[in-house]
């Protein structure tokens, strides 16, 4: 079945300035090779010839390399831009060096000035960025947590994203609450729990679930020496999010139930008074 708010996130997402201005940017070089008056500016013919061909097919092979395990639509566009407009500019710099220029220029203006959309995850969503986490998981035991450990410059951990904020916003409840923790700046707290912070492994993102403070289940990029795909299905079914759903689902009608009972008791009391 189809679900109808992620695909609409998704078109909404791909109509945004960032997705737009880079694509267009990331298909430049070939507008101008093609477009009649441009190309014989620059002293050559409307085709792309051999070298240009065989930096586009190198490009496509990259990226397809790079998203094989791509989690979304986004992630993937993002990685084939990042490419095509790397290959472009070392097009454009064969072509004038000057025109190489104005597209760096470009390039950067984009890089800083249009951001990525903001993710519509949970307003709940706790960032832990020192050395908190372990504090917290004590003072609230009745709650699950399920945290992401992560680090900005990590691809995967960006391709990740979309998918935990997807879970965050269909699965927080009273009883189970979303947190994202930075590896850099919570330091010693990732190994407190098993997770190597070390630029050297390949372990984040990583996703643990804490049931009464303590570790319940855990997902790393790489389990038992093989990469793993973090989809929304994925890591729905193995991390067994529907049942920690499900418990968070009873106490919560435990404590309905155990309110009532209180308050029945302080109205029969009332009249005595």
């Amino acid at each position: 079945m189809v679900n109808t708010y992620a695909l609409k996130k998704t078109l909404s997402s791909l109509c945004s300035p960032y997705f737009i201005l880079n694509g267009i940017a990331s298909v430049l070089h070939p507008i101008v090779r093609w477009t009649p008056g441009f190309c014989e500016y620059f002293g050559s013919s409307c085709q792309l010839d051999f070298y240009e061909c065989e930096i586009y097919f190198f490009v496509i092979c990259v990226v397809v390399i790079k998203n094989r395990k791509s989690v979304s639509l986004e992630s993937y566009l993002s990685t084939l831009y990042m490419f095509a407009k790397g290959a472009s500019l070392i097009l454009f710099y064969k072509m004038d060096i000057q025109l190489c220029l104005w597209y760096l220029l470009l390039c950067v203006v984009l890089l800083v000035a249009i951001k990525p959309p903001v993710l519509d995850e949970s307003s709940e969503m706790k960032y832990f960025v020192d050395d908190s986490l372990p504090q917290v998981l004590r003072d609230n035991p009745e709650v699950t947590w399920i945290v992401e450990f992560y680090t900005t410059f990590s691809p995967h951990c960006n391709a990740l994203k979309p998918v935990f904020a997807a879970l965050s916003r269909e699965y927080t409840h009273e009883y189970i609450k979303f947190g994202k923790c930075d590896v850099l700046k919570a330091y010693g707290v990732p190994e407190m729990y098993g997770i190597s912070s070390s630029c050297l492994k390949t372990e984040l993102p990583a996703i643990i679930i804490f049931e009464n403070g303590k570790p319940a289940a855990r997902i790393k990029q790489r389990m038992n020496g093989k990469p793993y795909v973090m989809t929304y299905e994925n890591l729905k079914r193995d991390l067994l999010i529907q049942d920690f759903y499900g418990r968070a689902l009873e106490k919560a009608k435990l404590k309905s139930k155990k309110k009532e009972k209180s308050t029945d008791c302080d109205s029969a009391l009332i009249p005595l008074l």
